[in-house]
C-alpha cells in the first residue's frame, strides 16, 4: 500500500498540548518504517470547519488512485467536524481508503466503523464544548474589565499577567490620529498620509491605511470601554484619550465628510439640530450676518426655508446653559456645610482604613512565616493548607471592606462635585462674554445638542453629568444633591 503521512496543527486553544508538526512527522515516520510513503502533507489550520486545502488534496490523491492509506498521529488530526469525519468513514468502509494508521490503533475496511464514528464524534463534541468554554471564559474576563483578545494598536498584552498596558512605541500614533482628525482640518486620507510621512507604523510594522485609521478613531477601547458582540464593558486598561475627545471626533465624523476651508467660523455649527426632520443645522454668511438653517438632508423638510440669526441662536444656547446653573453663593454655602459634615467622619474613616491596611500587611507576614515553617518540614501539609485558606479568607474580607464606599474619604469626591456645580453655574455668563471660539468650547462642554423648531428650542440634550444637574431641584442641601448625582458628577477630563 502507498501511504500519505498527514500532519496537522492549528493555533486554536484545543491544540496547545498537541505535538508540533515536526514532532508529528518524526513519530509518523517511525510508524511508517518499512512502508511505502507516497508523500508527507503538513497543514496549519483548524479542523473544526470544512474546507482545509491540504486535507482536500489528500482526499483527491486517494480518490485518483495515487495513494491507498493514511498515517496520522490521532484521528482528531484528520477531522473535528462530522462532514469530513463522515467522508473519511465512508471512504474507509467502501475500501477507497484501505487503512488508517495512528500511534494508538490501525483502522481497516473489514472492521466495524462504529468505533471510528465514536472517535470522530468525540473529537467533534470536544471542539463544540471547548468553543463554549472559551466563549464563557471570554465573557467572564469582559465582566472583570479584562480584554480577552489581542490588544488594539497603542496597547500591548502584558505577558504573564494578561493585562492590557499602553505601548509607548505606538500609542503616540493613536494620539496623533485623534488630534489631527479632531481638529477638523484633515480628512481620513490626510491623516494616514501624515502618519506615514512621519514614520508611524502599526504594531506589525505596516503603513497606515484609511480603514485602519477610521477603525482606530471609532474604537471606544481608547477611552476605556470594550465592545464585544454588541455589548459594552468597562475596561480596567488605561485610557489613551478622554471621553470628551472621543465624542468630539465622532461629531467630526457625523458633521463632515471632508475638510473644507474655514473662511468663516460658526461657533454653534454641529450643535443645533432640526426638530422636524432630525438633520443638523448648517450656517452661512449673508449680508454680513451669520445665519443657521436646517440642511434638509432627508429632502422633505419645509423648516429648512427658515433662517435663524446668530444673535438669536446664541441667546437660545445661553438660556439652555443657564438651566444647569445654581447660584454661586448657594453652591459655596452648600459645599462648606457638606465639607464640615463629612470632616467629622473622615478621621474615623481614615483610622479604619489604616487599621485594615495594617492587618493586610500582618497577614502577608503570617503567610511568609507559614511557608517558611512548612518548607522546613515543621508543619504538616494539611495544617499548612488550613492556615493558608484562613489567611486568604480574611484577606478577601479586608479587601472587600476597603472597597466599601463607607470606608473611603468622602472629601475626595466632594471637591470634584463642587467644581462641576461651579462650572455649570458660570457657563451662561462665560458663554455670553466669550469670543466665538470660546463660545463653542463652553457650549460643547455642556450640551449634546439643541433641537429647534420655529425659531425656539424644542428639546435640549445635555452631557450626562449636566443633564443630571438640569433635572435636579435648585433648592436643597449640597449633600442631597451630590448623593442624587452620584459618581456621574465628575468634571470632564
Amino acid at each position: 500500500m502507498r501511504y500519505i503521512i498527514y500532519c496537522r496543527k492549528s493555533t486554536d486553544t484545543e491544540d496547545k498540548q498537541v505535538l508540533s508538526l515536526e514532532s508529528q512527522e518524526n513519530e509518523m515516520l517511525r510508524i511508517a518504517n518499512g512502508l511505502e510513503v507516497k508523500t508527507i502533507l503538513r497543514e496549519s489550520q483548524s479542523a473544526k470547519i470544512v474546507g482545509r486545502p491540504v486535507f482536500r488534496k489528500m482526499i483527491r490523491m486517494i480518490q485518483n488512485g495515487e495513494a491507498d492509506a493514511i498515517i496520522c498521529w490521532k484521528l482528531d488530526r484528520l477531522a473535528r467536524n462530522m462532514v469530513e469525519g463522515g467522508e473519511i468513514m465512508d471512504m474507509l468502509q467502501n475500501g477507497i481508503i484501505k487503512e488508517i494508521r495512528t500511534y494508538e490503533k490501525t483502522y481497516i475496511p473489514s472492521e466495524t466503523v462504529l468505533l471510528l464514528a465514536v472517535h470522530f464524534g468525540m473529537a467533534n463534541q470536544y471542539s463544540r464544548d471547548l468553543s463554549e468554554n472559551v466563549k464563557r471564559g471570554n465573557r467572564a474576563k469582559l465582566d472583570r474589565g479584562e480584554w480577552p483578545s489581542r490588544a488594539p494598536i497603542g496597547y500591548l498584552n502584558e505577558k504573564g499577567t494578561g493585562l492590557v498596558v499602553i505601548d509607548s512605541k505606538t500609542s503616540t500614533s493613536v494620539l496623533r490620529c485623534f488630534e489631527l482628525y479632531g481638529s477638523g482640518n484633515y480628512s481620513l486620507r490626510d491623516v494616514f498620509k501624515v502618519l506615514n510621512t512621519e514614520g508611524f507604523r502599526t504594531t506589525g510594522g505596516y503603513r497606515f491605511g484609511r480603514s485602519k485609521v477610521e477603525a482606530m478613531l471609532k474604537n471606544p477601547f481608547y477611552y476605556g470601554v470594550m465592545v464585544r458582540d454588541g455589548k459594552y464593558y468597562q475596561g480596567k486598561h488605561p485610557a489613551l484619550v478622554s471621553k470628551n475627545q472621543f465624542d468630539h471626533v465622532q461629531e467630526v465624523f457625523v458633521g463632515k465628510t471632508r475638510p473644507r476651508p474655514k473662511l468663516q467660523f460658526f461657533p454653534l455649527r454641529g450643535l443645533l439640530t432640526c426638530e422636524v426632520c432630525g438633520c443638523m443645522y448648517t450656517a452661512s454668511l449673508k449680508k454680513g450676518h451669520q445665519y443657521y438653517y436646517c440642511t434638509n438632508g432627508k429632502g422633505f423638510c419645509e423648516a429648512h426655508k427658515g433662517y435663524l440669526r446668530s444673535e438669536l441662536a446664541n441667546a437660545l444656547t445661553a438660556d439652555a446653559l443657564g438651566k444647569v446653573g445654581f447660584d454661586d453663593e448657594l453652591v459655596n454655602i452648600m459645599y462648606e456645610a457638606a465639607r464640615q459634615r463629612y470632616s467629622h467622619n473622615s478621621d474615623y474613616q481614615e483610622a479604619t482604613r489604616m487599621r485594615l491596611e495594617a492587618r493586610l500587611k500582618a497577614l502577608e507576614e503570617q503567610e511568609i512565616t507559614a511557608f517558611d515553617v512548612y518548607s522546613a518540614q515543621l508543619l504538616r501539609p494539611e495544617l499548612y493548607e488550613r492556615k493558608i485558606q484562613s489567611i486568604k479568607a480574611e484577606r478577601f474580607s479586608i479587601e472587600k471592606d476597603l472597597q466599601n464606599p463607607s470606608n473611603r474619604n468622602p472629601l475626595a469626591t466632594l471637591e470634584p462635585t463642587h467644581n462641576v456645580f461651579l462650572q455649570a453655574s458660570r457657563a451662561k455668563k462665560k458663554f455670553l462674554d466669550a469670543d466665538d471660539q470660546k463660545k463653542r468650547e463652553v457650549a460643547f462642554e455642556i450640551l449634546w445638542n439643541l433641537s429647534l423648531k420655529n425659531g425656539t428650542v424644542a428639546q435640549t440634550k445635555y452631557k450626562e453629568q449636566y443633564q443630571l444637574l438640569a433635572d435636579a431641584p435648585k433648592t436643597g442641601d449640597f449633600v442631597t444633591l451630590s448623593a442624587r448625582q452620584g459618581s456621574n458628577l465628575r468634571p470632564s477630563p
